[in-house]
Parts: structure tokens; C-alpha cells; sequence
């Protein structure tokens, strides 16, 4: 039993962990949620259908990043640093770099803002790469449920002027949106991997 715990761990614990640190921008508090997910886990562990443990982590992930919400609404967030500007300034490959890591931090806040139907949906297909049917499972929702969400989503985030002035000055050095939003999940996660 041991066995399957630390292999559902080697196995799930970096897509949990993404999941929660992009939707709550706070390293600390998706290591929390990450940790209380795999708590879960060892004390249904038996219960689990193991061929659907995937989506039951998600799920699990899902309700406890919706709790956390929900406790620390009134409170202010703590946000990671994603920029060192004193180490990045310079030329222009830094100046690419700042507007890089400004637009990511930006595109986070925008997802982060959104409602938490379509920031889940986003953050698991756009970021995680997720399927429709993966996204179905975990949230129990219908695939045409999930496609409205995901479209409406995306469109709340076209539609944020911040962002499309941001686009156009990352995309303008070479860097596509969804490319600069993948880096952001890559780039925070790394720390995290083998901890």
C-alpha cells in the first residue's frame, strides 16, 4: 500500500501542485494544497479507484482550492516574486525578459481574477494541456459544460485591455501567449519537482 501512496505521489504531485500555484499565485499555499491533497489520498487510499486517481486527485485539488478561497477571501494574498528587476535590467534582452515575466505575472492575475469555474477549466486545458475528458471527470461536468466554460474563459481574457497591451509588446519580441504562460507554470514549478 505504501508503494502505491509514494508512486501516486511520484507520479501526480507536480500537475497538483501546478494546478493550485497557478490558481492561487502563492508557492506556500499550493504546497499547502498539495500536501492536504495527498493526505487525502493515504486516508481513502483503499476506497480510490485507482484507474480514475488522476481525476479524483484533481477533483480533491479542485474542492481544496475553492476552500482555501473561500477562508482567505477577505485576506490579501501573498504573492511570489516572479521578477528580480535589479538583476534583470540592462539590454534588451533583459528588457524582453522583464516584459516576458511582466506579462506572465499579469496573464496570472487575469486568470486568478476570473470566476473559479472558468479559471479551473482554463488553468487544466490551457496550461496543463488537460483533455475535455479528463476535465469532465474531474470536475463532473458535462464535455459540452466544460467547452462553454472554456470559451467563455478565454474570452473574459481577451477582453482585458491590461493583457492585450502586454501581448503586444511580448508577442512583438517572438513569444506567443500561451507559450509565455506555459514558461510561467514551467518556471515556478521547478523548484518544486523533486521536493
Amino acid at each position: 500500500m505504501l508503494r502505491q501512496y509514494q508512486q501516486a505521489i511520484a507520479q501526480h504531485r507536480q500537475r497538483i501542485y501546478s494546478f493550485a500555484h497557478y490558481s492561487l499565485r502563492a508557492a506556500e499555499d499550493a504546497e499547502d494544497i498539495t500536501q492536504e491533497v495527498f493526505i487525502k489520498l493515504w486516508q481513502h487510499l483503499r476506497k480510490v479507484d485507482h484507474e480514475k486517481l488522476g481525476a479524483w486527485l484533481m477533483r480533491v485539488a479542485h474542492n481544496a482550492v475553492i476552500d482555501h478561497v473561500r477562508k482567505h477571501r477577505n485576506s490579501n494574498a501573498h504573492l511570489d516574486t516572479f521578477v528580480d528587476v535589479e538583476q534583470q535590467c540592462g539590454d534588451d534582452e533583459s528588457d524582453a525578459r522583464l516584459d516576458q515575466k511582466k506579462f506572465q505575472s499579469c496573464l496570472q492575475e487575469e486568470i486568478k481574477s476570473l470566476a473559479e469555474a472558468f479559471r479551473s477549466i482554463i488553468i487544466m486545458r490551457d496550461i496543463q494541456d488537460m483533455s475535455y475528458g479528463e476535465i469532465q471527470e474531474c470536475l463532473q461536468m458535462s464535455e459540452s459544460q466544460v467547452k462553454v466554460y472554456l470559451h467563455r474563459g478565454r474570452r473574459k481574457l481577451r477582453e482585458s485591455e491590461v493583457l492585450r497591451q502586454l501581448f503586444d509588446t511580448v508577442a512583438g519580441r517572438g513569444k506567443p501567449m500561451q507559450a509565455a504562460a506555459r514558461e510561467t507554470t514551467t518556471n515556478s514549478d521547478e523548484g518544486t519537482r523533486h521536493g
